[in-house]
């Protein structure tokens, strides 16, 4: 997960979040490019004269990498569960900000953000965008909490924090519930350069070698 230092390193776009809606509608016409840049965006008729703010937005976002390469979330948004997507997305993105409470900050507390955060000769652009991505992405309205819960299972509740079953022996139930602790110990937590099936298949690995442990 990204942490705030690293999210001051990035600037937070800013461009017209009606040139990211477009793109999203119109990116299912193309064949996935090899890089997204401006020369593509001008064959999509997109964002003319905010090429550069767009592409920035894409790469904040991890639909294209820092070199403008299509990532696997890409080609995910071009799914039946787009919205899906695009709400981890979001939530991985604005992590520090979600955590810091972004979605119930009053307009010059969000701008006052940006500026430290990010850009100040653009934090009022950025606090817009913000505020325009997470309504479309379904974060506006929603808790803190359940966004939260969204992008990282809780330890509380993950398979792995379970307990021993009480009809094993003690001496194999001790063991059993060392390895436990010793997995949840190791279990990364999610990063923003995972695409949702990556995060499936680590959380998958670690399910099945709890599973073997309980042969």
């Amino acid at each position: 997960m990204m942490d705030a230092e690293e999210f001051k390193a990035r600037k937070a776009p800013y461009a017209p979040v009606s040139a990211l809606e477009e793109f999203l509608e119109r990116m299912g016409n193309f064949s996935v490019p090899a890089r997204v840049d401006r020369n593509f965006l001008q064959k999509m008729s997109l964002a003319r004269g905010n090429e550069w703010a767009l592409l920035s937005a894409l790469k904040f976002l991890g639909i294209i990498n820092p070199q403008g390469v299509p990532t696997p979330a890409y080609r995910r948004l071009l799914g039946a569960d787009r919205s899906d997507v695009l709400r981890g997305l979001v939530s991985q993105a604005y992590a520090p900000l979600l955590d810091n409470g972004g979605l119930s900050m009053p307009p010059d507390e969000l701008v006052a953000y940006f500026r430290t955060a990010s850009s100040p000769s653009q934090a009022k652009n950025a606090a817009r965008f913000f505020r325009a991505v997470a309504e479309m992405a379904g974060l506006e309205g929603q808790s803190e909490r359940e966004t939260a819960e969204r992008r990282s299972p809780q330890p509380a509740t993950h398979p792995l924090a379970q307990p021993a079953p009480s009809s094993l022996p003690p001496d194999v139930a001790a063991r059993l519930a060392l390895a436990r602790a010793q997995l949840l110990d190791k279990l990364p937590s999610p990063r923003t350069d995972w695409s949702a099936e990556q995060h499936a298949a680590i959380y998958d690995q670690f399910l099945e070698m709890l599973r073997l442990l309980e042969i």
